[in-house]
This record gives C-alpha cells, sequence and structure tokens, in this order.
C-alpha cells in the first residue's frame, strides 16, 4: 500500500514538472537555431 501511495505521489510531481520542462525546451529550441516540430 505505501508503495502505490508513493508511486501515486511521484507522479502527482513528476508529470506537471516533466510537462513544464518539456514545454519550456519547446520554446528555447529558435534560440539555439532548432526548428521546434510542434508549436
Amino acid at each position: 500500500m505505501k508503495a502505490l501511495t508513493l508511486f501515486i505521489a511521484w507522479t502527482w510531481i513528476a508529470v506537471p514538472l516533466g510537462w513544464g520542462v518539456y514545454q519550456s525546451v519547446q520554446k528555447s529550441l529558435p534560440l539555439f537555431g532548432i526548428t521546434a516540430v510542434a508549436k
């Protein structure tokens, strides 16, 4: 049960954090002269 709770807690934090990092990378790609695939 504790492992499941820990997994849910990590997912709860990691998903929005990962999404934020992904968005930041997408926005910064043009600065490095790399064309972003997605808008």
